[in-house]
């Protein structure tokens, strides 16, 4: 500075233009900004409010009622006595229900009675659809079948070949759809990834209802009978630009431990019956939080 007045060096020559966002950068007059079923996240909220606009039509969360059958179930706040078993499916299902963006409505237990499985069925008509857990297994579904023809039900099928949840039932009940799943508590999860979770995704809108299988080598090997698409618990990991697919250990259908350490299942074909280490097999990716990009070729 020198006489009170201040001197500024440039360094850098200045454009004109510079630092200025022009119109039109970003989207043009007749530019489509969202597709439809589109899930509006951060970035979509943000597109909205620059164009000015605070209200979309959407789809709605799917209400979904949750139920789970049968006189040897208590509740998670009970102390289970000689022959019971806490009733583990209620709040799983309800977990991956949230999972897939709906919105779980507990009906509890019911008892293996007409009235209050008529009466808990009934309640669960208010809801979108209907998800429940055991009772479908040979001998119980005569007892549920019963049920569900007072009430003017439409089952569509009963027994998938799969392993596991073989015992899986789907049908319609007063016009709104209804999945019988399977009583043990895998077989019930994997049921719902197959079968629940791609409905009600579709319900919401949503275009990406199936989950993208990626292909990677067995690390060790695997027997299965054939007859049956067999879902088997698994860790995947990335090895620089390929999988790899570890099978666990218990693979029966009460074994929750094997499910919660996996983040994926194997899928074996039909008629396969074994595979060795170094196979490339199917897998379906359990945690959507997992990235997966590029599959590898092979």
């Amino acid at each position: 500075t020198s006489n009170n007045k201040t001197d500024v060096k440039i360094f850098r020559e200045s454009k004109p233009g510079d630092n200025i966002r022009r119109a039109g950068e970003d989207f043009k007059i007749g530019d489509v900004v969202i597709q439809r079923g589109k899930v509006i996240r951060a970035a979509e909220v943000a597109m909205m409010a620059t164009l000015g606009i605070s209200y979309i039509t959407t789809y709605q969360k799917p209400s979904v009622a949750v139920l789970s059958t049968g006189d040897e179930l208590v509740d998670i706040y009970e102390l289970p006595t000689e022959g019971k078993i806490v009733n583990s499916n209620s709040y799983a299902i309800a977990a991956q229900i949230i999972g897939c963006g709906g919105q779980p409505v507990q009906l509890g237990i019911a008892r293996d009675n007409k009235d209050d499985l008529e009466e808990k069925l009934c309640y669960g008509l208010n809801c979108d659809c209907i998800v429940s857990s055991g009772g479908v297994s040979v001998g119980d579904f005569d007892f549920v079948k019963d049920v569900l023809k007072d009430m003017g039900s439409d089952m569509r099928f009963w027994k998938v070949a799969m392993k596991p949840g073989k015992p899986l039932a789907f049908g319609t009940i007063g016009g709104k759809p209804a999945f019988g799943l399977p009583g043990n508590p895998i077989s019930s999860m994997v049921a719902f990834e197959q079968f629940v979770r791609p409905a009600l995704l579709k319900m919401a809108g949503r275009k990406d209802i199936f989950k993208t299988p990626v292909v990677a080598k067995l690390s060790k090997e695997i027997k299965k009978k054939p007859g049956r698409v067999h879902f088997v618990r698994a860790v995947l990991e990335r090895e620089n630009n390929n999988y790899r697919v570890t099978p666990l250990g218990e693979q029966g259908s009460g074994i929750i431990s094997t499910m919660v350490r996996s983040n994926a299942l194997i899928l074996l074909p039909t008629e396969g019956t074994s595979y060795t280490m170094g196979d490339v097999v199917k897998v379906l990716p359990l945690d959507d939080s997992i990235m997966y990009q590029d599959t590898p070729p092979y």
